[in-house]
């Protein structure tokens, strides 16, 4: 796993510290948030590699600052955590963007192999991409590269038949 730059957002902060605590032992940076209007405008001035929200805030809650991350950074992963149940289940979380979910109380090793598992996925999924882009970028490259060729040939081959034509009507 990398060092990332983690926003950890929650209205407790017994539970921002600790889940700075657990991050930096692992040698990542964290910024924190204690609600979700607080979080959006840390994320517009800052870069983050990733977000771990809490679900239940005043002001705005995880789901809703999820679907507002979302919309702004599509790629950013999102990691939810809650201890409540009803409303707020791992499917609405899901379904806002959030690409992990983890429910409270959970184990310090659950917790990482879940927050490990979303950044392994996330990298992943971007090193995908960043080849797709390549590809996509050397066929083109290579198509302008062909296109060109033929354009050449063409006009060399325009040029010979108008040479020839004049012997053609004698």
């Amino acid at each position: 796993m990398g060092v990332y730059r983690i926003l950890i957002v929650d209205d407790k902060e017994i539970v921002r510290n600790y889940l700075v605590s657990v991050f930096s032992k692992h040698g990542h940076n964290c910024d924190t948030a204690k609600d979700g209007l607080e979080a959006l405008e840390k994320i517009k001035k800052n870069c983050f590699d990733a977000v771990v929200a809490d679900i239940v805030m005043p002001q705005m809650d995880g789901v809703a600052v999820t679907k507002e991350l979302v919309k702004l950074y599509p790629d950013l992963p999102i990691m939810v955590i809650t201890g409540q149940n009803g409303e707020y289940s791992a499917q609405s979380a899901i379904a806002a963007g959030a690409q992990e979910f983890i429910k409270k109380p959970f184990s310090l090793p659950e917790f990482i192999l879940r927050f490990s598992k979303m950044m392994h996925e996330h990298e992943s999924l971007r090193k995908v991409r960043e080849k797709r882009d390549e590809m996509i970028f050397n066929l083109h490259r290579e198509s302008s590269e062909k296109i060109e060729e033929l354009k050449k040939k063409i006009e060399t081959l325009e040029r010979k038949s108008y040479h020839l034509e004049p012997d053609l009507w004698r």
